[in-house]
């Protein structure tokens, strides 16, 4: 199948109404959020990268520790302005390699809640994937032993109210949904395209293996698809707008359009907006979805307003 052109090149020429809403968005997702407007998302649902030198597309993945959490600072501080009161944030984040550890997810959820954000609850997905258990180094030893984390971490904030309204009838999940998902330990295989990051980054093949084949775009770091399904089923109503500022290959906007809420898919790799739109395209095609257009070329251009200076440490 070839690839479709249906993504939004980013600077555009309008960004007047709702330009934003149902789009694949290509460009610097710091500069596409400052340009859309504030309180019109629901929830948020993004997995940042890794900064363990992960082979993405468009980005260097190696920054200096206090750089990087600086640098998202700025996505944090947009994220806040445009969700709703009430609004959720979901923020996937890995435990770091063994030899020069960082406590990434307690130093970001430091950061979000000195922003403002108010802490729900932390995620622990299970991902059952470890292939060796300890360091050789100190095996069966206590001298230096070594812990491999088989999970990753799910942070939930909300802005400003721990309730999101809505309409009861917009609620679609079921009984047993909610009561599943309601036990914070989330059991769900990852998604097998591509190496999974937090092994990559601590053991490439070992000597006379082939690495593992990189399928549909070979991005580092894919959701499944089931761990978005419970968020959006389980932290927003039908009808909401979710969006994934790091989008990569577009599983948060399928499963969205999936399940009826409104997408925004933001990524600057054309490469993976294209993957995104390519995928998009198809669940439209579904039987039991909406059939109406979900992209509308508009032509490239400046943006309108003066984008925010972030400082870099």
């Amino acid at each position: 199948m070839g690839r479709p052109t249906h993504f939004l090149n980013f600077p555009i020429g309008s960004t007047e109404g709702d330009w934003w809403k149902d789009q694949i968005i290509c460009g610097d997702s710091l500069k596409i959020l400052h340009e859309m407007p504030s309180e019109c998302i629901h929830l948020a649902i993004t997995s940042p990268p890794y900064n363990v030198g992960l082979e993405y597309d468009s980005h260097n993945d190696k920054m200096p520790y206090e750089e990087y959490l600086e640098w998202l600072k700025g996505f944090w501080i947009e994220l806040y302005r445009v969700l709703v009161p009430g609004g959720r944030f979901a923020l996937n984040v890995a435990p770091t390699s063994i030899k020069d550890f960082r406590p990434v997810h307690y130093h970001m959820a430091r950061d979000l809640m000195q922003l403002g954000f108010i802490m729900r609850t932390e995620i622990l997905w299970y991902k059952q994937t470890m292939r060796r258990r300890t360091a050789w180094g100190s095996w069966k030893s206590p001298r230096n032993p070594h812990m491999v984390p088989s999970w990753e971490y799910v942070l939930v904030f909300c802005k400003g109210s721990w309730a999101l309204e809505g309409n009861k009838a917009d609620a679609d999940i079921t009984g047993e949904e909610f009561i599943k998902y309601s036990d914070a330990f989330w059991s769900i295989q990852p998604e097998t395209r591509g190496r999974q990051p937090f092994l990559n980054s601590l053991y490439p093949p070992r000597n006379g293996r082939k690495p593992p084949e990189q399928k549909n775009g070979g991005h580092p770091a894919p959701f499944p698809e089931e761990l978005i399904k419970r968020l959006i089923k389980f932290y927003c109503y039908k009808g909401n707008v979710v969006l994934d500022p790091f989008g990569g290959t577009g599983t948060v906007a399928v499963v969205a359009k999936r399940y009826d809420r409104h997408f925004v898919h933001m990524d600057l790799s054309k490469k993976y907006c294209s993957i995104s739109a390519e995928r998009i395209a198809a669940e439209i095609k579904q039987p039991v979805l909406d059939s109406s257009p979900a992209f509308a070329p508009i032509a490239e251009g400046r943006p309108k307003h003066k984008l925010q200076k972030v400082t870099r440490k």
